[in-house]
């Protein structure tokens, strides 16, 4: 008798809703947490037990250990962590348990300075920058701690903005200019910008390869990790074209660095910056494409191969093993004449001389 009166109780219906509704779920959980803290208690109870149809409105408990990598932020003075179970999304019948998102996110972590009057304190971080999603307790300082997400003013979500805001303590340049340059870019790809403007980024040189030095100040060279490409909620990072050709190329002034991006993105998409660790030189990250053509088309393909070769002044019969260039190399094994150039300084109008001479230059 006792068991059937416990499962009718579990199994009750709303009054408000005349079913089983997400207030129910978090009210058969109420015995299983507390925080310790009354006014606490109370007042994450109440936003679950109003949460009828929305459950991401409710707030939730959460135990301190369920966060990792827990840094403090120097120049922001809020902790970081990562929250290892996410947000709560909706109920899962099958497994009688809340399904979740958004797995492993970084959260902040803001301390309540007065746990009595903090109802009035919650409220003006809800109303400002944040996204309130619960509250826990550091075990060691006893502290009670609001576990919040940055919310874009401008959005009213997390966009590009916040994910680049939260990684800005993961990295510098090691010049201010730059810094500051790469921030302010990242700060402006809002949701709705985020296609038209660039995603730049600073790039650690280890995370290019095969380089290749075409000239002076200009460098080919495959980049592992590739461009920005859109944020993925699920993994909870960028999703990128990985292993991408690009072009290194130096910046000549760091305090003038945005004119001379700009300059640069009018002819080539710019992915970021990054530094050559043995001269220390700056250079951008830029995409290999035609200036004319706008993709990378056969022009690109020779650039690209100009550190290889060089030329020698002399007169040869040879066989040509390649043959002609044409889609599939039809003239391999080729007899050619090779002629030394008179005048290298004047080559244009000499090739014209022989071409007119001898049609089969090849």
């Amino acid at each position: 008798m006792d068991t059937l009166i416990k499962k009718l109780k579990l199994n009750k219906n709303c009054k408000k809703c005349k079913f089983k509704c997400n207030t129910i779920y978090f009210q058969q959980n109420f015995k299983n947490w507390t925080s310790g803290n009354e006014y606490i208690d109370k007042y994450i109870q109440d936003t679950q037990l109003s949460a009828h149809e929305d459950p991401e409105k409710a707030l939730e408990w959460i135990p301190y250990n369920r966060f990792y990598d827990i840094k403090y932020g120097k120049k922001t003075g809020v902790y970081r962590a990562n929250w290892t179970d996410g947000c709560i999304d909706s109920w899962d019948n099958e497994n009688q348990n809340w399904k979740r998102f958004n797995k492993n996110m970084i959260i902040a972590l803001k301390s309540l300075s007065n746990p009595k009057s903090f109802i009035l304190e919650v409220i003006n971080e809800i109303k400002t920058d944040y996204e309130l999603y619960g509250i826990t307790q550091n075990p060691q300082t006893k502290n009670y701690m609001m576990v919040l997400n940055d919310k874009c003013k401008k959005c009213n979500l997390m966009c590009s903005v916040i994910h680049f805001k939260q990684n800005f303590e993961s990295w510098t340049s090691g010049n201010d200019y730059i810094d500051k340059f790469i921030q302010n870019i990242q700060l402006s790809t809002h949701k709705y910008d985020a296609y038209k403007k660039p995603l730049i980024e600073w790039i650690p040189y280890n995370k290019f390869y095969d380089i290749e030095y075409i000239d002076i100040g200009k460098v080919y060279a495959n980049w592992i990790d590739g461009p920005l490409r859109e944020w993925n909620n699920k993994n909870f990072n960028w999703e990128r074209n990985q292993n991408v050709l690009v072009m290194l190329k130096h910046l000549s002034d760091l305090k003038n660095i945005a004119s001379e991006v700009e300059n640069e993105f009018m002819l080539h998409k710019i992915y970021g910056i990054t530094q050559e660790p043995q001269t220390k030189n700056y250079m951008m990250v830029l995409s290999n494409k035609c200036k004319k053509c706008n993709y990378i088309c056969n022009a690109i393909h020779f650039q690209q191969n100009f550190g290889s070769w060089t030329s020698e002044i002399g007169i040869y019969n040879a066989f040509w093993i390649d043959g002609g260039d044409s889609t599939n190399r039809n003239g391999i094994r080729k007899l050619v004449d090779l002629k030394g150039l008179s005048d290298p300084k004047n080559i244009t109008s000499e090739l014209m001389n022989k071409e007119n001479l001898n049609p089969q230059f090849c």
